[in-house]
């Protein structure tokens, strides 16, 4: 199987975006989807960069989006 530019230029990036600087990193991540970025997180890291009321805040606007949910009918007695 031939060895391709495309395969060149994966190896390359591979073993070179270690010695990128922070800001470069940063840059080269941001073109990522939220979802690829923090993929393999822990939850506790997902979050640590929040503060409990901004948390909160997030959590209220999920739970304001659902619908309430339907209780069933009481059976007569």
């Amino acid at each position: 199987m031939p060895f391709t530019m495309e395969d060149f230029n994966k190896q390359y990036i591979k073993e070179h975006f270690p010695q990128l600087t922070s800001e470069e990193r940063k840059e080269v991540l941001k073109k990522l989807p939220p979802e690829e970025r923090l993929a393999g997180l822990p939850q506790e890291q997902r979050l640590a960069g929040m503060s409990p009321e901004e948390i909160q805040r997030y959590l209220d606007q999920l739970t304001a989006k659902q619908p309430a949910s339907k209780r069933k009918p009481r059976r007569k007695k």
